[in-house]
């Protein structure tokens, strides 16, 4: 019998936008208390005008789509706090998400945004 392990959770500060871009197009999951609700990552973007003097990566945001045909109470939240997972390097927890207006360049349903500064 193998055992299988699960990676550690990513530290916050450990982060950084090279992690995302492979991901473009990827599936992850928002999870929190007894709901989950898939996302498609659809934008990773830097901001290197947003770095301060002790900074130790360039900011980035990403962006997240979810159809929003769906019945889910993640879809009815503004803001919310929770974990990540899609990643081969493991889960993201506890993070700060937020609901944001549909970029006009792309397709209708739910965007969701994190902002790592």
């Amino acid at each position: 019998m193998t055992e299988t392990t699960t990676p550690a959770p990513l530290s916050l500060a450990d982060i950084t936008a090279e992690i995302f871009t492979p991901y473009i197009e990827s599936t992850f999951i928002f999870s929190i208390q007894n709901h989950s609700l898939p996302v498609t990552l659809v934008e990773c973007r830097e901001n290197p005008d947003g770095a301060g003097p002790d900074s130790t990566r360039t900011p980035f945001t990403l962006v997240f789509h979810a159809s929003s045909e769906q019945e889910n109470p993640i879809l009815d939240a503004k803001d919310l706090i929770a974990n990540v997972h899609g990643l081969e390097q493991g889960t993201i927890e506890t993070v700060s998400i937020q609901r944001i207006l549909r970029p006009p360049r792309l397709p209708a349903g739910a965007y969701f945004q994190i902002v790592f500064g």
